[in-house]
């Protein structure tokens, strides 16, 4: 609907967050500087927090997107409400080594 009314080459409004509208606002701009030098340094387990709707998906949507898949394997765990052990377990289905007792 809103595509064709305002000649839109994609639709605005999905339910999940899309990085190709990553908006880069100066806060976003700092997460995003702190989360490439994390990952350049190697530092390993990065974890974004904030309010409902801030862009932390986006974000790291964005990055996931910008990073060189031969260099660096990220993955993207969404779900928080998990015991250590089934949140190492979502880690390590994440990265493709769900055979784990």
């Amino acid at each position: 609907m809103f595509t064709k009314f305002y000649n839109l080459r994609a639709e605005p409004f999905l339910l999940t967050p899309d990085e190709r509208f990553y908006f880069e606002s100066t806060v976003h701009s700092q997460a995003m500087a702190h989360l490439t030098y994390g990952l350049t340094r190697g530092e390993g387990f990065i974890v974004i927090t904030g309010d409902v709707g801030a862009g932390k998906t986006t974000l790291v949507k964005r990055l996931i997107a910008t990073i060189d898949a031969n260099r660096i394997i990220a993955a993207h765990v969404v779900t928080t409400l998990l015991s250590g052990h089934d949140l190492l377990h979502m880690v390590a289905a994440a990265f493709g080594l769900e055979n784990l007792p």
